[in-house]
């Protein structure tokens, strides 16, 4: 077991701010804890006042020094003793370039709040000599936020442990961001969503749209279906594109909080561009990040490196600026690209980004190591992957590939780890193009690996096992080997069961995904009683979940219920597959595809006039999946002789 010490800087002003991150690292490690880490805050006011026979703040100072992570928090004032914590934790640090890893958190000021002068200068000898930019934070959810997306980041090499690799767990869906599960921070609460335009504009879209469906159907009018079918489309997409902002906006959040805790220096391009993004300006973002000036930066960087190349005693210190440097341009291309990306307005956003990553990639290949290449490789790798550019992601993760074969050769404790994780993006790659030996014999690359690291780390790797498990079992079902499915299926099954006995918050949401996909399996093999047991499992979770985390879970639910109302509808059982789609769409009348279920439930029931006007509701979002469905009823022969009048009266509505 790491443990893993937060010391806690601050002066008495932020005395709630300090209560809400001393119970914010307390989750954390209930949170961490079954992965191998302890986490522990400390602060001032948690120690006696008894008398040592020293000062007090040299007491202070020591447990400082020993400290992981310091946090030093400032708000209007810049306390005397808090910046003596800042400097004893960056001396430290300097000292053995391992801890305490430190990061100045500053609350903005509300109108009519002033910063004192001794914060002022703290700030700009912040900048100017350290070149470290501060978090700023105008909320709790900001200040989590940060401090969870540093944690998240650092623990590998906080733990000491040169084979635990660097993860994203976070996810964010419906303005929500969790890790592991656990409600994390709102999007509303955070300043670079909250004052987005885009953003703000497709949330009063959505709002509006909803008011308007709601008065049209309050009409009872037959007439007004038409309309009201149109803006169903338009709040589809409308919920589309926020998803996709969200996201968006969210990885530029990550980027901008891994660049202030890099070590590389932050311009003032660099500066001026995360304000730029925190109030919620992406546009603004862009142009301050511009390929012309970085390019000639680049440039600038590239003739200190090759002039301290001909200095025989004081080159290494050039080099290593002019390679700092470099490192710090190549993370300004990467925000570029993730800012174009939010401009929904700019019709090239996608060709922008792409050749601002290659800029990005050929500045890396040309000056710093194979490793750092590989990285930045396997970043545009996903981003290309991510926008369904196939042909152009392969290259790229091919070219990584090669250099982590040929690092894992060399140190495979190290590097088998990314190797595994690129291999498993080329095996998704292939699966989704149809290349199904090709994702095998990838996928199998990615698992015997992951065995080898669950030998030697079984804490750390199992889920990763258990990942790749499930990903061959999608592959081998999908490719009709059901056995093969089934076992793959079961191993990762039967870990997730195990590590959710000790850990249900954090595994729990994996199994039941696990139970769930051996159901589906169980369903399409007409193995039904099996799937049912799955099924309902999984569904038993997934309420305990959404009771506990509506806003994370509750779009989890929805899909237990699908899956369960499908089911139903496969073994002929239209009362209960009736019950389970209206429970779905209870939670989320959003998700539209339960009314598929509910629809065919109703309509086999005998009841066509309920049928119907759904079938006509959604008629112009769902009709391929409404004709798909038909199909494959009438291939599992569940339609009732007396109901197929009705089936092809839909058929005939729907082809109109």
């Amino acid at each position: 077991m790491k443990n893993i010490t937060v010391f806690l800087a601050s002066s008495d002003e932020l005395k709630n701010d300090r209560n809400s991150f001393h119970s914010l690292v307390a989750s954390l490690d209930e949170i961490f804890e079954p992965r191998g880490y302890r986490i522990r805050c400390r602060r001032w006011e948690d120690f006696s006042a008894f008398c040592t026979g020293t000062r007090t703040q040299d007491d202070y100072n020591r447990i400082v020094r020993a400290s992981d992570i310091c946090i030093c928090m400032f708000h209007r004032k810049a306390g005397e003793y808090t910046i003596e914590e800042f400097n004893q934790a960056l001396d430290e640090y300097v000292k053995n370039q391992s801890h305490p890893k430190t990061f100045v958190y500053i609350r903005a000021l509300i109108e009519g709040e002033m910063e004192d002068e001794a914060l002022k200068r703290f700030k700009e000898d912040l900048f100017d000599r350290v070149g470290h930019y501060w978090c700023n934070y105008a909320t709790d959810d900001a200040m989590k936020l940060h401090f969870v997306m540093q944690l998240e980041r650092i623990i590998p090499s906080v733990s000491g442990n040169a084979s635990v690799t660097e993860g994203n767990h976070f996810k964010i869906e419906n303005g929500v961001v969790s890790l592991y599960g656990h409600k994390i921070a709102e999007l509303d609460n955070l300043s670079f969503a909250a004052e987005n335009p885009e953003y703000l504009s497709l949330k009063e879209s959505i709002a509006r749209l909803n008011t308007e469906i709601a008065r049209l159907r309050a009409t009872g009018v037959a007439e007004l279906q038409p309309m009201i079918d149109e803006k169903q489309a338009e709040l589809y997409k409308k919920r589309e594109s926020l998803n996709r902002l969200e996201s968006q906006l969210f990885d530029l959040a990550l980027s901008i909080n891994k660049l202030i805790g890099s070590g590389t220096p932050v311009s003032e391009r660099k500066r001026l561009a995360i304000e730029m993004f925190e109030r919620g300006n992406s546009k603004g973002v862009v142009e301050i990040l511009n390929e012309k000036d970085i390019a000639a930066d680049a440039a600038q960087a590239r003739k200190e490196i090759e002039q301290g190349k001909l200095l025989v005693d004081s080159g290494r210190s050039l080099i290593e600026a002019g390679l700092q440097k470099t490192r710090s341009l190549a993370e300004e291309y990467v925000l570029r690209v993730k800012a174009l990306m939010t401009d929904y307005a700019e019709p090239r956003r996608f060709e922008l980004a792409c050749h601002a990553y290659e800029q990005g990639i050929e500045l890396v290949r040309a000056n710093l190591s194979e490793e750092e290449l590989a990285k930045s490789l396997f970043e545009y790798g996903c981003f290309l992957q991510a926008n369904k550019r196939y042909d152009l992601a392969e290259v790229r993760y091919r070219e990584n590939l090669d250099i982590y074969q040929r690092l894992a050769a060399i140190s495979p404790q190290v590097y088998e780890p990314d190797l595994a994780m690129v291999q498993n993006n080329l095996g998704t790659l292939y699966e989704d193009t149809r290349r199904y030996g090709e994702s095998e014999e990838m996928f199998l690359s990615v698992m015997e690996i992951r065995r080898r690291l669950v030998a030697a780390n079984p804490q750390v790797y199992e889920p990763d096992l258990a990942g790749i498990q499930n990903n061959l079992g999608i592959l081998y079902k999908d490719t009709q080997r059901y056995e093969d499915s089934e076992k793959m299926y079961l191993s990762a099954m039967e870990i997730y069961r195990r590590l959710a006995a000790v850990n249900p918050q954090v595994y729990e949401p994996d199994l039941a995904m696990a139970q769930s996909n051996l159901g589906t399996l169980y369903k399409d093999t007409r193995r039904y009683e099996d799937s049912e047991k799955l099924c309902l499992s999984a569904m038993e979770i997934r309420r305990r979940l959404a009771a506990a985390n509506p806003q994370v879970y509750e779009p989890y639910l929805v899909r237990a219920c699908n899956n369960l109302s499908f089911l139903f509808l496969a073994q002929g059982n239209f009362e209960e597959a009736e019950r389970y789609a209206r429970e779905g769409a209870k939670y989320d009348s959003t998700h539209h595809t339960i009314y598929t279920n509910l629809a065919a439930s109703l309509l086999l029931q005998g009841r066509y006039a309920e049928a119907e006007e759904i079938y006509l509701r959604y008629k112009e979002e769902l009709k391929e999946d409404f004709l798909s469905d038909f199909e494959d009823f009438y291939r599992r022969g569940i339609i009732p002789p007396e109901r197929e009048d009705d089936v092809e009266r839909i058929k005939k509505l729907l082809s109109k």
